[in-house]
């Protein structure tokens, strides 16, 4: 475990020194050894805070104790529900019968409400204390919760409230710019299994497309395609802004690459590209199979990766452009959609709604920085986009039904906020598929150019509930909220 007070301290000193004087916690609000702690209770009429009872102002072991525990019941973002009594906290989050439960783990709200009861019933809702929990909710990008700790924090520390909270949010950000490290280097790890398109050990912008090398690039990429193949027999096929590779007639190929073209110039500039111009360093190559044994045998030969067993195809992000492997349907799910459709060809809209979730995923690859995207928004927006351009799609009448009947039995829709992207609840089939596609919806019909706003935020480095309050007016758990009540009532 971390030191918890001492960790912020440990920045505030450096802020607080004073010329000719050792560095003193009492501007955190604790006095030297037997000295004592602050208590804003009796806050004098002059402005002064008077000490009181003496406490320890070394926390052992990094956690603070509880001295009064209390008892909790919670659902965190996940929806796993959690009921005992808390003994003690620390940076990371709170534990004791109830468990261990983190605090990135609860909706701001909840993050708020149980750690000011927490310092509470460890006599511990001084100034230092109330520091601490500014840099607790900054460190987990809280959003307006966040001010209200500061405003809480003003009114404890006075004249030195601007040094205090200066400390606090360097320290968070410091915690914040380690787990970003921390997740950058899980990213790397797993890029060899479950959907690459999801994931990025990247931040660094694309490089501007440039028409005079894409035509060589796209060149390129079909060589490196059909070589990689080389045994399979596939050909392939350059037509605009996608290579296509395939046992088909190579009419039948140009045939599928001016139906990828054609969504290419409908969706990139829904998601803030340019519009009427070839989005990618060199073109889109799909890799056309026969099923989805030889995509995973192709995925594992080509990228030493584990493909999912559930798609009908993956995307790996390359610098020449997206490269696709993409099988043709298996029977279970022509004939699940069959039963959806009032006419027409299964197989036909299974590939055209593939299609376009293909080129959603690589606009979004492609957007702006190599920054990976929240898994419900990108899959959220490439079930919306199926389900507009491809004509006569079923997309809504199957996915909202079953988002709907989720959040009317109770179920909030937050808990697809963190769900990894590899989830089974992101497979074709999968309910967080069904939630995302109704709120993406939502935030389309709000307005169609937000969810473009909120991908060039999301990819220059803002978080989520940064680009929402920018875009919204509000936090993405107020959005949330707002919308799961409004599908109480609306479908």
């Amino acid at each position: 475990m971390k030191i918890l007070f001492p960790a912020i301290l440990t920045v505030w000193i450096s802020l607080a020194c004073r010329t000719g004087e050792a560095a003193s916690w009492e501007f955190w609000g604790w006095r030297d050894a037997g000295q004592g702690y602050l208590n804003d209770d009796l806050t004098a009429q002059r402005g002064g805070i008077n000490p009181v009872d003496e406490v320890d102002s070394t926390l052992p072991d990094g956690q603070v104790v509880v001295e009064t525990p209390f008892s909790l019941r919670i659902r965190d973002l996940k929806g796993t529900h959690h009921a005992g009594r808390v003994s003690q906290f620390d940076d990371q989050g709170l534990s004791g019968e109830i468990g261990t439960i983190p605090w990135i783990d609860l909706a701001p709200a909840d993050r708020f409400r149980i750690g000011r009861d927490a310092l509470r019933k460890s006599r511990r809702d001084d100034v230092a204390g109330r520091a601490w929990l500014l840099f607790m909710l900054r460190s987990t990008d809280s959003g307006e919760f966040c001010d209200r700790a500061e405003r809480l924090l003003r009114a404890r520390a006075g004249v030195d409230a601007d040094r205090i909270i200066a400390a606090a949010e360097m320290r968070a950000q410091e915690v914040r710019g380690n787990a970003e490290a921390v997740r950058l280097a899980a990213e790397s790890q797993r890029l060899k299994q479950g959907r690459p398109h999801l994931r990025s050990a990247l931040v660094a912008p694309w490089a501007v497309p440039d028409p005079i090398k894409q035509g060589f690039l796209a060149e390129q990429l079909r060589i490196k395609g059909e070589s990689a193949a080389e045994g399979l027999g596939l050909k392939g096929v350059r037509t605009g802004s996608t290579v296509v590779l395939g046992l088909a007639s190579l009419e039948s190929l140009a045939r599928d690459g001016v139906a990828f073209d054609r969504l290419t110039s409908e969706i990139a500039p829904r998601l803030g590209l340019r519009p009427g111009r070839n989005p990618f360093p060199g073109a889109l190559l799909v890799m056309e199979v026969v099923d989805h044994d030889t995509l995973r045998l192709m995925a594992g030969t080509i990228f030493d990766h584990e493909a999912p067993h559930d798609d009908d195809s993956i995307l790996f992000p390359t610098d020449d452009g997206p490269f696709v492997i993409m099988a043709m349907p298996d029977n279970d799910r022509i004939a699940a959609i069959s039963a959806g459709m009032s006419g027409g060809d299964p197989v036909e809209m299974l590939r055209s709604l593939e299609r376009a979730r293909i080129v959603a995923r690589a606009c979004l690859v492609h957007a702006h920085t190599r920054r990976s995207l929240p898994a419900w928004l990108v899959e959220g927006i490439a079930e919306y986009l199926a389900s507009t351009l491809v004509a006569d799609a079923p997309v809504d009448s199957i996915r909202r039904r079953r988002a709907l009947r989720s959040m009317r039995s109770g179920r909030h829709p937050g808990w697809i906020i963190e769900l990894d992207g590899d989830d089974e609840g992101f497979d074709l089939d999968g309910l967080a598929r069904d939630v995302a596609y109704i709120l993406v919806t939502r935030l389309f019909e709000t307005d169609p150019g937000l969810p473009a706003g909120l991908i060039a935020d999301l990819k220059s480095g803002m978080t989520p509930d940064e680009s929402f309050r920018r875009r919204m007016g509000g936090s993405i758990a107020a959005w949330f909220d707002d919308s799961a009540e409004w599908f109480r009532f609306n479908d």
